[in-house]
């Protein structure tokens, strides 16, 4: 369903020490009408009945419903975008991934420098 590479598990990792138990990675993406996918991330300590809740690598991902058929197939990965400007990237696993020194493409997502949180 998604993939999550070290670089980021590591990342995630660290936010969800740094968050406390019982916090879980709420990862959420829908379709633009022109085709292209916006991703969104966060710390979140609600989980709904109705959604999936998906074990990679370790970490506990909340996915809401409405966001399983755009996130299928997604990878999270976290690159330099240029010297010192670290983020998390969201790609397409059929896709290249992003060039460490190029920016994400439109509909890519992060959540910040140091963590998602």
């Amino acid at each position: 369903m998604v993939e999550i590479t070290p670089a980021a598990a590591e990342q995630i990792r660290a936010a969800l020490r740094d968050a406390g138990e019982g916090v879980a990675l709420r990862v959420a993406a829908r379709r633009r009408p022109d085709g292209e996918t916006e991703y969104g991330m966060g710390l979140d300590e609600r989980r709904e009945q109705d959604e999936e809740v998906v074990t990679e690598t370790g970490i506990t991902l909340l996915v809401s419903p409405p966001s399983l058929e755009a996130i299928a197939g997604t990878v999270i990965d976290y690159v330099e975008i240029e010297p010192g400007d670290l983020r998390f990237v969201f790609y397409r696993a059929d896709e290249m991934p992003p060039a460490e020194d190029a920016a994400p493409k439109a509909g890519g997502g992060s959540c910040g420098k140091g963590g998602c949180g």
